[in-house]
C-alpha cells in the first residue's frame, strides 16, 4: 500500500489543522433519591432485580436516606411516622408460618448482597453491610423492633452472609470503604439487646474473629496527609475494628472473652502506637477493659494476665506523654494521661486483678520456710554459726529474684524522673510489692546520681526520697508473724538507703556548693534514719518472739546502713559552715545530727563533737537577736535539736556556765522556756528538762502537774517586765549547789522533817522538791547582799511557794520553809511579802503545761531512761520486764575465739573480751583453764598493741588474773566479779565515761581484788561519794544497778550481796523522793533477779524486803501492781515453811 500523499494545502506545518479537541459529556445530576412514605412502597424499592444494577444501588442509598432521618434527627415531628413505616416493612418480612427454620430475613436485602459479591460490586458490597448496621442501629433503643432485630440479626449470621463479612473483613488496605461498614455491622450485631446474640457470632469465629484480618484491620491508620477536616468525621478502619473487638470484650461471656484474650497478635495489635489514636477511642478502650475484663469476677486471673503483660504496661505507659489538642481536652473531663494512670494505678496494684501476684515483701522466694536447722541445747557438739547456717542469706547482693516478673520488667520502663504520675504509679507498686524495690534499684545502674543539678537528677531525687518514705511491710512480708529467720540485710538497706545513695555520693552532694543539692542530701538521711528506726524495732519485736537470728541481722543491717551514710563528721562540718541566716538548713541538719544519735550511737559518740560549745553560741545567738515569728519558730526547733544531741553526748556540762552565756546552759534552756510565746514549739524542750530534772533530782516527780510547770509559771511575769537578773542568778547557783552535793541536801530535807510535829509526820505522804530546801537554805546569803537583789528573790521565793502548794507540794513542809525563810530575812518588807506566800498567791494558770502534756508527744527512744516523770508506765510491759529469768551460760563459748581474729579496739569494743571475761565463771573446768589460757594470750596482745588505753586495759586483765588463778581450778568465778570486770573493761575504753576516774582509782588500791568486798566498795563510792563531775551522779546509779542486777545469776552471788548489805542499801535508794522512776524499776528488776537466784527467803527474812512492799504500796505510787506481782513472786519461790515458822503465820500476805 503506497504512502497517503500530503495534503498539499496545508502547507507548512503552521497551517495544519488543528488537534481534534475532546469532547466531555455533560454530567449528569445524581438522581434524586425517593421518599418513603409506607412499607409497602418500601417493599417494593428494595425488591431484587438482577438485570437492573444501577436500581438496586439507587435502592440503597434511597433506603439510608430514610434510615438516616430516623436516627438523626430525633426531634422531627414525623418521626413517629417514619418508625411506623419501618416497623410495617420489618413486619412484611417475616417468614409464614412453618418456614421460621432458615428463613432470610428481608430477602430482597440480602439477594442484593450475593449479587454485589458475585458480580464484585463493591458500591453494592459497601451500601448493603452499611444499611444493614444503619437498621440494627436505628432500632437498637426500641423495644417494639426486639422482634425484627433478634431476626435481622440471625439472617447476618447465617453462613451465606458470614461469607460476605468475611470476604468484605479480608478485602485489600484500599478498599476501607469495604472493610468498615463489615466491621460496623458485625459490632451493631453482637451490642444488640446487650449481646443477646453474642453467643450467635462467637460460634462462627472462624469468619467473624479471623486473627488475621483482625490484626491487619487494626493496623490501617489514616496516614497523616488524609487527616483532614472531611476525613476526621469518617471513623477509620481501626477505630472501626477497634469498636468491634471491645463490643466483643463488654458482651461475650467469659469463655470467649478469655479466647479472645488468649489471641495475642489481637491484644500486641490493639495497644501497639495507642498513642497514634485520639482521645475519645483511648477512653472507650481503657473503660471496657477496666469495666468488662479488669473487674470482671467472673473472667478467670488466667485471662486477665494475658491482657496484663509487660508489653501492654508499657503501651499503656506511652500515654503518660500524649499531647491532646485543645478541642479534645475541652470534651472530655479528664486527660488521656490521668485515665492511663488510673487505670495502671488499678491493674498493677491490686492482687485479684491479675498482674500484681501474692509476694512475701523482703523474703525472696525460697526463703520464706520456716523448717530451719538452729542449734538446740542438747547439740552439744554442733556450733551455732548464726546467720552464717543459713546458705541462702549472703546470696542477694547483686540481683535478687521476684514473684512479680512482670512488674519487675513494666517499672524498668517507667521514667519516674521525668513526670510524677510515673513516680506515683511506681510507688504505688513498690508500697503494694515491697519486693520489686531491691529488684528495680539492682537494676538501675546506667544512673551514677552524681550530683548535678539538672532536671533530670531533681526528679531522680525526689523518687528516691519517696521510695525511702514508703512504710515497712507488716511483719515484713510474712503474713501473720515474723519468721524464724529474717530477711537478707542486702534486700532490706535498698528499702531504707538505695544503692544509688552511697556513702561516696552523699559526701559529695553535703559537700557541694549548691545549697539544694546540699539540703536535699540531709533531709533524704532524715527519712533514712527514721526508716531505719523503724526497721530496728520490728527487729526487736522479732527478737522477742523468734530468737538471736534477729538481734545478729539487726547488727548487720546498721553496720550495712553505716557503710552507705556519710560520717557524722561530714554531717558536723556542714552545720558549722552553715550561715546562720539558713535557719531551715540549719534545723534540718541538727536534726539529723539528732537522728545519728538515736539509731547509731555507737558511731555518733565516737566523734569528737563539742556539743556544749556549740549549745552555748546558739543559746547566745537567741538571746541575743529579735526574730521574726517564724524565724523564731526555727530558732527553737533548731534549739530542740541541739538539745537532745547534748541529752545523749557524754561530753555536755549542763551545770559549767561558760564565758559566753550569763547562765549555765540549763538555766538559759529554762529561760527560753519561761519566756517563749505560746505559739512556739515547746513540747521537745519540756521534755528534755523534764529528763534533766529527773536525773538530778532537782524537783519531785509524783504530783498529777509536773513540778517544773510550777517553777516556769512563778518565773512567768509580765508581758513588760522581764525575769529579774537576781532571781535566775539566784536560782542558777541554787540548782548548781544541788547538783553539786545531792546528799546535803536530802539530808537537809530530813531534817526539815523531824521538824515538822508529830502528828504531820505520820500523815502527810505529800511530796516536795528538793531545790526549795537548797533556796531555803541559800536565802541568807542573798540577804546579806542587799535590799534590790533580796526583795527581787523574796518576792519570786513567795509566789514560787505558793504555786508549788497549788500542785500538791507538801504543805506542812512547804509553811515550814516558809517559816525559816522569815525567821532568815531583815526587811520588814520581805517578812510581808513572804507571809503571803499562800494567803494571797493568786491561782496560777497550768493551762498551757497541762495541754502539752495531754498531746501525744514522741519521746526519745531513750526518754524513759533519761526519766520523764510525767509519763504513766506502761505496767503490763514493765511487770514482765522485771521478771526476765537470768540469761544462761552460753553453751557455745564463742568467746574462746572471737577475739582472736580481731585487734584489741575491735575486740573490747565489740565485747569479745568481755565474753572470754565470763568464761571464767562456767561451770566447766575445760572451759576455765581455756578462758584463762586465752586471757593471758589477750594481756599480752594488749601490752604489745598501740590501743591508746592499753595500759588501764592491762592492769584490769592482770589483776582479774591474779585474783582468779589461786581459785579458778577448783571453782568458777563469781558471777558478778566477771560482770564488774566486763563492765570495767567498757568503762576503761571511753575516757568521757563518768565512772572512768573512780575505776581507775579501784584498780590502783591493789593487786588482786577482795571479792567480797567488791558490791560494798562501789554502793560507797556511788551512793555515798559525790561524782567526779558534777552531774553524772544519776548515771553513776544507773550503771550500779545495771552491773549488779546482770551479776546476780547464782546462789553463791547472792550469799555476797546479802553479806555486804546491798539490798538495804538499794531498798533505801528507792524511799528517796528525787530517784527517777526508771531508776525504781531498775532496783525492783534486781530484787526480782534476786528470786531466781534462790534469794526470795533472804530477802523476807533477812531483809525485810515484805514489810518494806507494804509500806510503799501504802504510801502509793506508779508501781503498785508491780510490787504486788513482786510480792506474789517471793512468796512463790521462797523456803515457804521456814518462811511461816519465821513470821508465825501460815501465809504472808499484803
Amino acid at each position: 500500500m503506497s504512502k497517503r500523499p500530503a495534503d498539499l494545502r496545508a502547507g507548512d506545518g503552521n497551517n495544519a489543522p488543528a488537534k481534534r479537541q475532546k469532547i466531555d459529556l455533560p454530567v449528569r445530576p445524581p438522581p434524586r433519591l425517593e421518599e418513603v412514605h409506607s412499607g409497602r412502597q418500601l417493599q417494593q424499592l428494595l425488591r431484587f432485580q438482577q438485570s437492573d444494577g444501577p436500581r438496586l444501588k439507587y435502592a440503597i442509598q434511597s433506603f439510608k436516606a430514610f434510615l438516616d432521618s430516623i436516627l438523626h434527627h430525633p426531634d422531627d415531628p414525623n418521626i413517629q411516622k417514619r418508625r411506623a413505616i419501618l416497623k410495617e416493612y420489618l413486619d412484611s418480612q417475616r417468614a409464614r408460618e412453618g418456614e421460621e427454620q432458615d428463613h432470610v430475613y428481608m430477602t430482597d436485602v440480602m439477594q442484593t448482597w450475593s449479587y454485589a459479591s458475585q458480580s464484585n460490586n463493591d458500591s453494592l458490597l459497601s451500601a448493603v453491610p452499611a444499611v444493614l448496621a444503619l437498621v440494627l442501629r436505628s432500632i437498637s433503643t426500641l423495644i417494639d423492633f426486639r422482634d425484627n432485630g433478634v431476626r435481622l440479626c440471625k439472617t447476618v449470621l447465617q453462613s451465606p452472609q458470614l461469607k460476605n463479612i468475611s470476604r468484605g473483613l479480608g478485602a485489600p488496605k484500599i478498599k476501607e470503604h469495604v472493610i468498615s461498614p463489615c466491621l460496623r455491622l458485625l459490632s451493631e450485631v453482637v451490642s444488640f439487646d446487650a449481646g443477646a446474640l453474642a453467643k450467635h457470632l462467637f460460634s462462627g469465629r472462624d469468619l467473624t474473629l479471623n486473627s488475621k484480618d483482625l490484626v491487619r484491620n487494626l493496623g490501617l491508620r489514616r496516614a497523616p496527609s488524609q487527616d483532614t477536616a472531611e476525613d476526621r468525621r469518617k471513623p477509620s478502619v481501626r477505630y472501626n475494628a477497634l469498636r468491634y473487638i471491645l463490643a466483643n470484650l463488654k458482651y461475650q461471656n467469659p469463655v470467649a472473652k478469655g479466647e479472645i484474650l488468649s489471641q495475642a497478635s489481637i491484644i500486641k495489635a490493639i495497644f501497639v502506637d495507642i498513642k497514634e489514636d485520639s482521645p475519645e477511642i483511648i477512653a472507650e478502650i481503657l473503660d471496657v477493659l477496666t469495666k468488662s475484663v479488669v473487674l470482671d469476677k467472673a473472667l478467670p486471673r488466667s485471662s486477665k494476665s494475658r491482657l496484663l503483660n509487660e508489653r501492654t504496661l508499657a503501651c499503656i505507659a506511652t500515654l503518660y506523654s500524649y499531647e491532646e489538642s485543645s478541642e479534645s481536652s475541652a470534651v472530655s473531663n479528664k486527660s488521656t494521661d490521668i485515665l492511663a494512670h488510673e487505670f495502671l494505678l488499678l491493674v498493677c496494684t491490686s492482687p485479684e486483678l491479675g498482674t500484681l501476684v501474692s509476694q512475701t515483701g523482703w523474703y525472696p522466694p525460697g526463703t520464706e520456710n520456716d523448717d530451719l536447722e538452729i542449734c538446740t541445747d542438747d547439740d552439744r557438739e554442733s556450733i551455732d554459726l548464726g546467720l552464717d547456717s543459713l546458705e541462702w542469706f549472703g546470696r542477694f547482693h547483686t540481683r535478687v529474684p521476684v514473684r512479680n516478673t512482670t512488674l519487675a520488667a513494666f517499672a524498668q520502663t517507667l521514667r519516674p524522673y521525668a513526670d510524677t504520675l510515673q513516680a506515683e504509679l511506681l510507688l504505688a507498686i513498690f508500697s503494694a510489692a515491697p519486693e520489686l524495690v531491691a529488684d528495680y534499684y539492682f537494676k538501675k545502674k546506667n544512673f551514677t546520681f552524681d550530683p548535678k543539678l539538672t532536671a533530670t537528677w531533681i526528679g531522680y531525687s525526689a523518687f528516691i526520697f519517696s521510695t525511702v518514705e514508703l512504710s515497712v511491710p507488716e511483719y515484713l512480708g510474712r503474713k501473720d508473724t515474723y519468721g524464724r529467720a529474717p530477711p537478707p540485710e542486702s534486700i532490706v538497706i535498698e528499702s531504707i538507703l538505695p544503692q544509688p545513695m552511697n556513702q561516696r555520693t552523699l559526701t559529695k552532694c553535703l559537700n557541694q556548693k549548691t545549697e539544694l543539692i546540699t539540703f536535699f542530701a540531709v533531709r533524704l538521711m532524715i527519712v533514712a534514719f527514721e526508716k531505719l528506726k523503724r526497721v530496728l524495732a520490728c527487729y526487736q519485736e522479732a527478737s522477742l518472739q523468734q530468737g538471736s537470728l534477729w538481734e545478729e541481722a539487726s547488727s548487720r543491717l546498721v553496720s550495712e546502713f553505716c557503710r552507705r551514710c556519710p560520717t557524722m563528721k561530714e554531717v558536723i562540718t556542714v552545720y558549722r559552715i552553715t550561715s546562720d541566716q539558713k535557719l531551715l538548713q540549719r534545723e534540718a541538719i541538727t536534726r539529723l545530727l539528732v537522728e545519728y544519735h538515736e539509731a547509731i550511737p555507737q558511731i555518733a559518740l565516737d566523734e569528737k563533737f563539742d556539743i556544749s560549745a556549740e549549745l552555748a553560741d546558739r543559746l547566745t545567738e537567741i538571746e541575743k537577736t529579735e526574730a521574726q515569728p517564724e524565724d523564731s519558730t526555727l530558732d527553737l526547733l533548731e534549739l530542740e535539736n541541739l538539745l537532745r544531741v547534748a541529752q545523749r553526748s557524754s561530753s555536755m556540762r549542763w551545770w559549767h556556765k561558760p564565758d559566753t552565756l550569763e547562765y549555765s546552759p540549763f538555766t538559759t534552756v529554762l529561760k527560753l522556756f519561761v519566756n517563749a510565746s505560746d505559739g512556739a514549739p515547746l513540747k521537745q524542750i519540756e521534755v528534755l528538762l523534764q529528763s534533766i530534772i529527773g536525773d538530778n533530782g532537782i524537783l519531785q516527780g509524783q504530783t498529777q502537774v509536773p513540778a517544773l510547770h510550777a517553777l516556769a509559771a512563778s518565773l512567768r511575769t509580765s508581758e513588760d517586765k522581764a525575769v529579774s537578773r537576781y532571781v535566775l542568778e539566784f536560782l542558777d547557783n541554787a540548782i548548781l549547789r544541788l547538783v553539786r552535793k545531792p546528799i546535803k541536801y536530802i539530808d537537809d530535807l530530813n531534817s526539815l522533817r523531824e521538824c515538822a510535829p508529830a502528828s504531820s509526820r505520820t500523815s502527810d505522804f505529800s511530796p516536795i522538791s528538793l531545790l526549795i530546801v537548797t533556796l531555803m537554805e541559800q536565802w541568807p546569803f542573798v540577804v546579806k547582799a542587799g535590799n534590790e537583789r533580796a526583795s527581787d528573790v523574796a518576792l519570786w521565793l513567795a509566789t514560787y511557794l505558793g504555786y508549788s502548794a497549788q500542785i500538791g507540794e507538801s504543805t506542812e513542809k512547804l509553811h515550814l520553809v516558809r517559816d525559816t525563810l522569815i525567821g532568815a530575812a531583815v526587811e520588814e518588807d520581805h517578812v510581808s511579802i513572804l507571809r503571803q506566800a499562800f494567803e494571797g498567791s493568786k491561782k496560777a494558770n497550768f493551762t498551757r503545761a497541762v495541754d502539752s502534756q495531754k498531746e501525744e508527744q514522741s519521746l526519745p527512744p531513750n526518754g524513759d531512761k533519761a526519766g520523764s516523770n510525767s509519763a504513766k508506765p506502761n505496767v503490763a510491759y514493765e511487770e514482765n520486764e522485771i521478771l526476765v529469768t537470768p540469761l544462761p551460760e552460753d553453751e557455745n563459748y564463742s568467746g574462746l575465739t572471737n577475739w582472736v581474729r580481731k585487734d584489741v579496739q575491735d575486740a573490747i569494743e565489740d565485747g569479745d573480751a568481755g565474753d572470754l571475761i565470763m568464761c571464767l565463771c562456767s561451770e566447766h573446768l575445760e572451759i576455765r583453764k581455756q578462758g584463762m589460757t586465752n586471757l593471758r594470750k589477750l594481756l599480752i596482745k594488749v601490752e604489745a598493741s598501740s590501743y591508746s588505753e592499753k595500759q588501764q586495759i592491762y592492769l584490769l586483765l592482770g589483776e582479774l588474773i591474779d585474783t582468779t588463778e589461786e581459785y579458778f581450778s577448783t571453782q568458777p568465778m563469781e558471777s558478778f566479779v566477771g560482770v564488774f570486770a566486763r563492765c570495767a573493761l567498757l568503762v576503761l575504753k571511753d575516757p568521757l565515761h563518768p565512772l572512768y576516774g573512780k575505776v581507775n582509782r579501784f584498780l590502783n588500791k591493789s593487786p588482786t581484788w577482795h571479792v567480797e568486798k567488791i558490791p560494798s566498795y562501789w554502793v560507797d563510792k556511788i551512793l555515798l561519794h559525790p561524782p567526779d563531775d558534777d552531774d553524772a551522779h544519776y548515771r553513776e546509779v544507773e550503771w550500779l544497778l545495771d552491773t549488779f542486777t546482770d551479776g546476780l545469776r547464782k546462789s553463791k552471788d547472792m550469799d555476797v550481796y546479802r553479806i555486804r548489805n546491798v539490798f538495804e542499801r538499794l531498798l533505801s535508794l528507792y524511799s528517796s523522793p528525787f530517784l527517777s522512776p526508771s531508776y525504781k524499776r531498775k532496783i525492783l528488776t534486781m530484787i526480782a533477779r534476786a528470786t531466781f537466784a534462790e534469794g526470795s527467803t533472804t530477802l523476807i527474812t533477812r531483809s525485810g524486803v515484805y514489810s518494806w512492799i507494804k509500806a510503799q504500796i501504802s504510801v502509793g505510787g506508779p508501781n503498785d501492781v508491780i510490787l504486788k506481782r513482786l510480792a506474789t513472786r517471793l512468796w512463790e519461790t521462797c523456803e515457804q515453811e521456814r518462811v511461816s515458822e519465821w513470821s508465825g503465820t501460815p501465809n504472808i500476805t499484803l
